[in-house]
Formats: structure tokens, sequence, C-alpha cells
């Protein structure tokens, strides 16, 4: 553990990371996507929004073709599967989640491509404003393997490297302000959502 930065490696098998690489790369279910701020990009990639609540009831993303309902399926049973395991070896390391208010998984996460000079260029957190102030955990799935294009935390001066089937699961705050390493030679290929406080109405 690096500062409640946790690893867990092969969480993800190869097969599954390339199935879902594969699937990504079909036509038209990456779109782009960029940010900019006073003329300065924070960030830039192609990727995909997957809500696994929608799907349970055959919702689809609008823009992805019929044909490619199916592989979406089995794409987020892979994900959501390996993800609550994660989840649970992470509350096993730190109990003391179980004494704070409900929380539970995001439904909807995100699949993101970064071509070589593409990236999350900007230091960030994720609960940096009040529309994202209920989410207590970040993860991400690394789905290739990207020898100069890990995550850099800055607070810790500590790069995560980019591993194949690699889980990273690390707290939403201000303490945990990072940044994607861009890297120049590949492609790099993710999974990434939030745990967050369960809303009652």
């Amino acid at each position: 553990m690096i500062n409640f930065i946790e690893t867990f490696d092969d969480a993800l098998t190869t097969k599954d990371c390339d199935y879902i690489i594969d699937w990504m790369n079909q036509d038209g279910v990456c779109l782009p996507n960029k940010k900019e701020h006073k003329g300065e990009i924070l960030k830039d990639y192609s990727g995909i929004a997957i809500d696994a609540l929608d799907l349970t009831s055959n919702k689809f993303p609008k823009h992805i073709a019929k044909s490619q309902e199916n592989d979406c399926l089995n794409v987020n049973s892979i994900i959501t599967s390996n993800l609550i395991q994660c989840i649970h070896k992470y509350v096993s390391i730190h109990p003391q989640l179980k004494l704070i208010n409900p929380w539970n998984y995001t439904p909807t996460y995100n699949l993101q491509k970064y071509i070589p000079n593409q990236g999350y260029y900007a230091n960030h957190c994720e609960n940096g404003c009040r529309y994202t102030s209920d989410r207590i955990l970040v993860w991400m799935f690394y789905l290739n393997n990207v020898e100069d294009g890990g995550t850099y935390f800055d607070n810790y001066d500590y790069t995560m490297d980019a591993v194949k089937g690699r889980c990273v699961i690390w707290p939403s705050y201000w303490t945990h302000h990072h940044r994607g390493i861009v890297s120049k030679t590949k492609t790099k290929y993710i999974a990434t959502g939030w745990v967050q406080f369960i809303k009652y109405m």
C-alpha cells in the first residue's frame, strides 16, 4: 500500500483485456472526447460511457450498432464481476470503509482509448466539485501494458505503471491528485469509474 493506493495485479485475464480492447476498436464504439479550459487541453481521448444499470433493461449506448450489443453485455459482465472482487479486497485491507454511510460502485463507468500523445494532462482529483462530492474511491483497470504511460500521483511523487490486467483503487479526494502519463509510443486502454455514497430521496 502507498497512501491508500492499492494494486491488484491479474484482476483481469489477458483474454478478457484483449476482448475488451477488440470491442473498443470496432467501428463507432469509441467516440472522440476533448476537454479544454482557456485554450489549454486538459484531456484528449476517445471512449464510451457504459451504464450497467441501463444494460439490465437492454438500454444500450445510442451510438453503438445492434451487432455490437452482445459484446457490450459481455464487456460489462467482465468489468463489473472482477471489479466487485477488487473492491472487496480493498475493504478487507481498509475495514474503516464499513463504518461510513452506505456506498456502492457507480453503475456508470468509462472505457477510454488514448493514442500516442493523447492523455489526461491535468492534475485532478475525482470529487473536485459539488457534483462529484459523493465519490469516495476511484478504480481503474489497465487493459494493456504501456511502459511509458502509467498514472502519476503528484502529492506522493509516485508513478503507477500501466500493467495489463492490473486494477488500482485509491481515494477520490484532493489528497490524491493525479494525472495520466502521456505515452509517446503506444495506445493506452483503460476502464475507470468510482465508488460513491448511495443517495437517498
